[in-house]
């Protein structure tokens, strides 16, 4: 039976990956649905496999449920016991004779210690079952209920009241008083009896369990990226307010003209302009902002418009790799250390150099060159001055993430200070900082929903009963040794092209979330391939409207692109492949 869960499992998987491929679901909604659908799956089939199996000497997930919910009332039960006898005993002992200030506090004291013993014995057994529902630091989980359910019976209360009663006494303690303390308890307790108690049959407990899963599964993904989300809006704002102050443009020409007309030096003092920009900046509005000044560059210069569209899709994920948000959602997502985390992007950074060099020097050879290509670069010259001191700023944030170890939320405000500062004394500072920031948070508003969907995935594959259908399946088909993982990711790193299973952004997070969920690879080697194949989605990629729109700015097909990429990209991804297998997997 678990089998054919986790078979199914995979089925709906794939069933996803087909649509999210096919473009018939985006990505925003796919992510989202899946884990709703893993989640109620998985628990549906623990009520089914549960109800079944209840006999059985090892308990299912359900059925260990229901066990804790069932000692949880009996110990409600006998809470309601102890308080009905000590009730008995106060009124037959305390309120129908006097009784000295001594006397009741010796009766206090016998009667707390009767408390304790028994709250300290149920907790004990209470706390040996599993902690269903239990995400930290977003959800307490079912042991956070006991203390609530325990107390639900005032039983502390008829110590603490009559000690209150006693201290307030001279020798002889008011009888009325303790009468009326009485009371109001007995009414508390009445109140106790039908708040407890709620229906335990079957169908009750399975929608409880079903139901508790979906909501720690929407409750906690919603919040499991929380960081990596605030520092996307702090990181939109700031790429807004570069691009409101002409920094990026600016950059790009002034590379352009430091190269000169020697093609070579040219192609490769812009590439590099190109990285450095996107290391802080993204999304299409700046590649259409740096492209229309770049790419009519290189053309300038004789390279072919498939050469140019290659510099720059190379350029841009080559800044990518190491763009602080990107970073922190690794961080967050593979449960990696910036020690652990840093090395594997800088060498992906190192493969991006050494590729966009080649292609360079393969796409600048004279036999290639052609004056027939070359156009006047735009006049499109931007419209402020832009001072050397301010061209710097979309490195700053890279350099307090990665060298001053700095937070990127607190890297990103110091940047938007530092750019503010240098344009202060201008006509209308204020409002075009105002102006970036709310349209910087707008921007980033479709990534935000994707992180949403990424955490409640991450959160549904986490849980017990999709992990406990899961794992055995992926145990089973991943690759656990070195040579193993080299062929499946170095011969597979196409699948991420079509928003396909190694798509870095879309079904690679769900395949990285599962390998790490069943402890087959170490996190490190996970996002090592998973990055690895997300090179040929960042530069060959037909489905990336970044493609579409160099491609026809440059007017050629995108599969062109494609056509002409895809080989020596594969091979820069196989060479990534090969060092973290060497890296991170054991023999």
């Amino acid at each position: 039976m678990t089998l054919f869960v986790g078979l199914i499992l995979v089925a709906v998987f794939l069933a996803f990956a087909r649509l999210m491929f096919m473009e018939r679901l985006s990505t925003l909604l796919a992510l989202p649905l899946m884990a709703m659908a893993f989640v109620t799956i998985a628990t549906v089939s623990d009520i089914a496999i549960g109800h079944q199996t209840e006999e059985d000497e090892h308990l299912s997930r359900f059925t260990e449920w229901r066990a804790y919910r069932s000692e949880l009332q009996e110990a409600i039960a006998r809470r309601e016991e102890l308080f009905s006898e000590l009730l008995e005993s106060a009124e037959s002992e305390l309120a129908n004779k006097p009784i000295t200030q001594a006397a009741l506090k010796e009766w206090i004291s016998q009667t707390q210690a009767q408390i304790g013993a028994q709250r300290s014995d149920l907790e004990s057994r209470l706390q040996q079952h599993s902690n269903f529902f239990h995400k930290p630091p977003f959800q307490n989980g079912a042991h956070s209920e006991i203390n609530a359910a325990l107390d639900t019976v005032p039983v502390e209360r008829l110590g603490t009241e009559l000690k209150q009663i006693a201290y307030a006494a001279d020798s002889e303690v008011d009888r009325e008083a303790i009468e009326v303390a009485l009371t109001r308890l007995r009414d508390d307790y009445a109140q106790s009896i039908s708040a407890a108690n709620p229906t335990t049959s079957v169908w009750a407990d399975g929608f409880d369990y079903v139901g508790r899963y979906l909501g720690l599964t929407i409750r906690a993904g919603s919040l499991y990226l929380y960081a990596t989300i605030i520092a996307t809006l702090f990181g939109g704002m700031f790429a807004m307010y570069v691009s409101h102050l002409n920094i990026a443009d600016r950059l790009v020409y002034w590379t352009a003209e430091f190269g000169g007309e020697r093609p070579m030096l040219v192609a490769l003092a812009v590439f590099l302009a190109t990285a450095v920009i996107f290391t802080s900046v993204g999304g299409l509005g700046t590649v259409i902002m740096i492209g229309t000044i770049i790419l009519p560059v290189l053309r300038s210069i004789g390279l072919s418009p498939i050469v140019g569209a290659g510099v720059f899709l190379i350029a841009i994920s080559m800044g990518g790799t190491v763009h602080p948000v990107s970073r922190r959602l690794w961080m967050d997502f593979y449960q990696l250390s910036a020690q652990q985390l840093d090395p594997l992007l800088w060498t992906m950074v190192s493969i991006y150099f050494a590729t966009g060099i080649a292609w360079i020097a393969w796409g600048s050879r004279k036999t290639l060159l052609s004056s027939f290509q070359s156009e006047p670069i735009a006049d499109a010259r931007p419209a402020l001055h832009v001072p050397p001191y301010l061209m710097i700023a979309p490195i700053i944030p890279v350099a307090m993430v990665y060298l001053g170890e700095i937070d990127e939320i607190v890297a990103f405000t110091l940047s938007i200070a530092y750019m503010f500062i240098c344009v202060a004394s201008r006509e209308g500072a204020v409002r075009n900082l105002a102006k970036s920031l709310i349209q910087g948070a707008q921007a980033v508003v479709p990534p935000v929903m994707l992180m949403i969907g990424i955490g409640l995935l991450i959160v549904a594959l986490q849980t017990p009963p999709v992990q406990g259908y899961m794992k055995p399946l992926i145990s089973a088909a991943a690759p656990e040794n070195r040579w193993a993982y080299i062929a499946v990711f170095a011969l597979f790193a196409p699948l991420a092209l079509y928003r396909g299973p190694l798509n870095v952004w879309g079904m690679g997070l769900a395949v990285s979330a599962i390998l790490i969920g069943a402890n087959v690879l170490p996190p490190a080697a996970v996002l090592g391939a998973i990055l690895a194949a997300g090179m040929l989605q960042g530069v060959c990629d037909p489905t990336n409207t970044a493609n579409v729109w160099i491609a026809g700015f440059q007017g050629i097909s995108v599969n062109r692109i494609l056509r002409f990429t895809l080989l020596p990209i594969w091979l820069a991804a196989a060479l990534a492949v090969v060092i973290f297998a060497f890296r991170y997997v054991p023999a």
